[in-house]
This record gives structure tokens, C-alpha cells and sequence, in this order.
């Protein structure tokens, strides 16, 4: 027992020798480090004499990434940070059996015997400095301070000074962020399902079917292994100094989704108020892309009451005496998302209970975010809902035919349904989320 309390103590004292706190500078700023995405930049081979030119290098790709669609028009909902951490020596290593005296020990020629992948191979030191200068990290982003071509998208988004830095800095978060995969042939073990890749030649079902023939997305053999596709010929997964192409653009976009919710506070959170207090005022505080593509809805009581704005007044002859039920769902209706196509909704709500006597009116929330998944689309048998969030007290699935009519209806617990719709006729159908008899969304889904 001894020996392990005292292996713990020599532990622990090389932890503590090994944390450093190094600067961290503010590049972007929008909002909460809880809420929005963190992005953090590190630098490898710069020496303590070249840190002023790192800190250039990092707000270039700072500045660069907003001025890229479809970051651009997501750019309130990242914070960018940089961490300065010099190295004794400049560049990276030509060889990972022979590394450098730099700090995160980057080096060409990593895996596969690949020259230009360029890979910063003392992970331990990235997680420690992360660690100890800033946990609350989402993505993190290496510059290697060599000229010579490289980069990689593994966790961390790496590329060196190169004259086309900016587009491989790019490309490589393509990978570490949205999960891209390369749309030129990378090699057979990086062959796999993605978002923009794919062995499925059904067009039916494609994942990027609604996309097909708009803005000349398609379905492309690879020449060097013609049984997998890709969506597009000029996407920025494939060729530097390209956009990055519908497809792609939407995967961003969903990941953006699945971090951030556009919905930042609510109020009130509980109040109790005299009849004298009408009107009541009820107020969303929002993020919004560029340009705000966000669609607000407001519900009393199942009844559309507001479209527009941030705020909703209530006023007495509204309620009904006894508990009402209000409700606000926020979701992006973005261009450059097909959502119909998608197995993911992403929608933000808040529901307020509010009870009206004679003598007081109090409201209680009920419920906030929630993500709720619809799969498969198209579908033909069985239909999977999954919920995930604060999850109010009763959720029921509505399916409606394209005339309105209700056609199933289950009610579900917090985490999963299953609807057997093979007995529909096929055609296209509405699939409602309702909470309490509230819809929280709608999304149509095709029948096959």
C-alpha cells in the first residue's frame, strides 16, 4: 500500500511540474464559453522570438474562417481563442521516429508514408496545455510554423505556413469539425460512409438526394475505386480555393446545430402575479445567423398566437381560467439546409405552465432545448423517434396525411417511440411532436 501512495506522490509532483499556464488571447468574442463553440488555436515551431508572428498567423485564420460560407453566416456562435506556447526550435520534423525540439513535436511524413500529412504527435502536451490554459475547448486548431505543404484532420485541425495556409486550414476543419471526409481520392483506409461519401447508388434514398442537380451536386464514382461516391467535382474536400459544396456546407451547419442552440435565456423563469399585472410579457433571448434565418413560434394553448419577435405579450381576456400552456419553438430555416432530407430536427423551445385564479397568475417553466430525431427518411415500415433535452411531462407523435387528416397517434416516453406505418399508403406525410397537446414541430417524411 505504501509504495502505491508513494508512486501516487511521484505522480502527482511530475503532474504538477508538467502543468503550465502560458497567455491566452481573445481573437473572437460572442458570448458565454458554456454555451457557444470554442475554438482554440495552438502554434508549433514558433520560437519565443516568433510568438508576435503566431499571433498574426491566428487571427488570419480567425478572421479567414468568417469570411467562409457557411461559417460566415454562423459567426455568432463561436468564440476563437489562442494559446501562445513557445518552442525551442522552428518548423516541424521530417521523420516521427526523429523529432524535433519543438512543443507538440509535429512532424511530416506521420502515417502511411504520407509526406504531407503533417501531424503534431505529443498529444499529451495538447491535452495538457488545454487543460491548464483552457478546458472549456471545443475545437482545436494547430499552425505549424514550416512552409513546406502539409496537414491533417484527425482531433486536432492542423496546417502548416504554407502560401495556401488558409485553404488547408479550411479544408483540414472540414474534417475535425463536421466529420468531412476528402472528395479526392485519399486512399482505401479512409474509405468510409460520411456525409460526403458514400457506396449507395439509390438514389431514393441517397442521404444527399435533395440536393441532387442543384448547383451541379451529383452522384460521382471515384476513378481509383469507382464503388464509392462523392457529391460534388469542385468541393473545397477536393480542390483548394473552392467553396465547400451544398453538401458539405449542410454537414457544418448540423454540427453547428448540435452544439449551439440559438435560444440563450428565457424570462421569466417563475413569477407570480396579481390580475392587476396584465399584461404579461414573455421574452426569448436568441443568437441569430447572418442573415437570421431563425422562425419563431408562439402557441397559447395550441393556438398560433406570434410569428415574429422575441417577446409575446399576453393580456387577461387570453387565458383560460385554470392552467394554460404556452410555448415558444425557435429552429433555423436556413437556405442551405434541405431539412425534409434530415434524420436530425434541431429545435429549441421553452414551455411555461400558467395557471390563472381570481386572485393570482403564476407560471412555472415546463421545459427548454430539445433535440428530436425522425428515422429513416424516406421510411417503409418502421418509424423511430428519438428525444433527447428537458423533456415536458407528455409527448405524443402525430402523423397527418397530405390533406391534414391524422392517420396514427402515439404517446411516447422521454427518450424513444417506434411507429409501425407500413400500412399507410405511400405518398408523403407530416410527422407532429406535440408536448402537453403543444406542437413543438412538424417535418414532412416520404412513404415508400
Amino acid at each position: 500500500m505504501r509504495h502505491i501512495f508513494l508512486a501516487s506522490i511521484i505522480c502527482f509532483l511530475s503532474f504538477l511540474s508538467y502543468s503550465q499556464e502560458f497567455e491566452v488571447d481573445t481573437l473572437q468574442f460572442n458570448g458565454n464559453t458554456d454555451t457557444l463553440i470554442n475554438v482554440v488555436i495552438l502554434g508549433d515551431g514558433y520560437t519565443e522570438a516568433q510568438l508576435d508572428q503566431f499571433a498574426k498567423d491566428a487571427q488570419k485564420a480567425a478572421s479567414s474562417l468568417f469570411e467562409e460560407s457557411p461559417f460566415t453566416n454562423y459567426q455568432n456562435y463561436f468564440n476563437v481563442f489562442m494559446i501562445k506556447v513557445p518552442s525551442n526550435v522552428s518548423g516541424a520534423a521530417d521523420d516521427p521516429d526523429e523529432l524535433i525540439d519543438n512543443y507538440y513535436g509535429s512532424t511530416y511524413n506521420a502515417y502511411y508514408n504520407i509526406q504531407r500529412l503533417l501531424v503534431p504527435m505529443r498529444s499529451a502536451k495538447i491535452t495538457n496545455v488545454l487543460a491548464n490554459n483552457f478546458p472549456n475547448y471545443d475545437e482545436v486548431v494547430m499552425i505549424v510554423n514550416d512552409k513546406r505543404y502539409g496537414g491533417s484532420g484527425g482531433w486536432v485541425a492542423t496546417y502548416s505556413t504554407h502560401n495556401s495556409a488558409i485553404e488547408i486550414f479550411l479544408h483540414e476543419l472540414g474534417h475535425s469539425f463536421a466529420r468531412l471526409s476528402d472528395e479526392y481520392w485519399a486512399g482505401d483506409q479512409y474509405a468510409q460512409e460520411a456525409i460526403n461519401m458514400t457506396q449507395q447508388t439509390n438514389t431514393d434514398i441517397l442521404k444527399w438526394k435533395n440536393w441532387l442537380n442543384y448547383k451541379e451536386v451529383g452522384l460521382y464514382p471515384h476513378s481509383e475505386s469507382p464503388t464509392w461516391y462523392r457529391p460534388h467535382q469542385n468541393c473545397k474536400m477536393r480542390y483548394l480555393g473552392k467553396d465547400f459544396c451544398s453538401v458539405c456546407s449542410e454537414g457544418i451547419i448540423e454540427k453547428i446545430h448540435s452544439k449551439v442552440s440559438p435560444l440563450l435565456s428565457y424570462s421569466p423563469k417563475t413569477t407570480t402575479l396579481t390580475p392587476e399585472g396584465f399584461p404579461l410579457s414573455f421574452r426569448v433571448r436568441l443568437i441569430a445567423p447572418n442573415p437570421n434565418s431563425l422562425k419563431i413560434e408562439w402557441r397559447l394553448n395550441e393556438t398560433l398566437i406570434g410569428q415574429k419577435g422575441e417577446t409575446i405579450s399576453i393580456e387577461s381576456a387570453d387565458l383560460n381560467s385554470g392552467t394554460n400552456l404556452l410555448n415558444v419553438a425557435i429552429t433555423d430555416t436556413t437556405h442551405l439546409l434541405r431539412i425534409d432530407n434530415h434524420h436530425t430536427i434541431h429545435v429549441s423551445t421553452v414551455q411555461w405552465d400558467i395557471k390563472n385564479t381570481n386572485t393570482s397568475i403564476d407560471n412555472l417553466l415546463a421545459s427548454s432545448k430539445i433535440d428530436i430525431a425522425i428515422f429513416p427518411n424516406p421510411v417503409q415500415d418502421i418509424l423511430t423517434i428519438n428525444y433527447k433535452g428537458n423533456s415536458p411531462r407528455k409527448l405524443k407523435v402525430e402523423i397527418l396525411d397530405n390533406m391534414g387528416r391524422k392517420q396514427l397517434s402515439k404517446n411516447f416516453n422521454r427518450q424513444k417511440a417506434q411507429l409501425n406505418i407500413s400500412h399507410l399508403e405511400k405518398g408523403i406525410y407530416v410527422v407532429r411532436i406535440l408536448s402537453d397537446n403543444s406542437i413543438l414541430t412538424a417535418q414532412k417524411i416520404v412513404k415508400t
